[in-house]
């Protein structure tokens, strides 16, 4: 069987092949599109505690509190809902899917959501303020601090959010929704001074 590529739908998209303005002087630079492995994990109610003890020892990171991240930009384990964890980063660091649902069976349900999702950063001084114009979580620090993750929306739309620093906050949203997403973003930052990066 030929392994599908993973690709951004958004690889194409226009804003990305020309200039959106200088990141020096932007408040907001939206990145868009690099592809990553996304897995989900949803303990059983009687598996919580084995399925725990297994994704830690899998990915090597420590059990993150509800709604945080433990990991990097590399791999992070993200606890966005009870019993629900997300496993994300670069393909060669999340773990396959068929070896991780061997080690899950009979405590939980491994999906991947890899093309089913684009990924997103919003980053700079006014990110904040541009993401709540479509988020309706408190966003800020004290409330949202850095290595916070969540299951929200964006508008209408299902996304989970997460919190790398300060000032970069990291989207998954639908991919059918991407286009959407990405361009209302555009936008929305525009009265502060946005570039577009890949």
């Amino acid at each position: 069987m030929t392994k599908l590529e993973r690709r951004s739908p958004l690889a194409e998209h226009p804003l990305l092949h020309k200039a959106q303005g200088a990141r020096a002087q932007a408040g907001v630079t939206v990145e868009a599109g690099y592809p990553l492995a996304l897995l989900q994990v949803s303990a059983f109610i009687d598996g919580i505690d084995a399925t725990v003890d297994r994704i830690c020892a899998v990915t090597g990171l420590p059990l993150p509190q509800a709604n945080h991240m433990t990991g990097d930009a590399t791999v992070s384990l993200r606890a966005v809902g009870p019993g629900i964890w997300q496993i994300c980063g670069d393909a060669d660091r999340v773990p396959q899917t068929v070896a991780l649902r061997a080690q899950l069976d009979g405590v939980a349900t491994v999906v991947d959501l890899g093309h089913a999702r684009a990924s997103l950063r919003l980053t700079g001084p006014d990110a904040t303020r541009t993401l709540a114009k479509h988020c309706g979580l408190d966003l800020d620090l004290a409330a949202f601090p850095a290595g916070s993750a969540t299951n929200t929306r964006f508008g209408h739309l299902g996304m989970t959010l997460s919190r790398t620093d300060e000032t970069t906050f990291e989207l998954l949203v639908f991919r059918g929704y991407a286009t959407y997403v990405f361009e209302s973003l555009v936008q929305s930052a525009t009265e502060f001074g946005v570039h577009v990066g890949r």
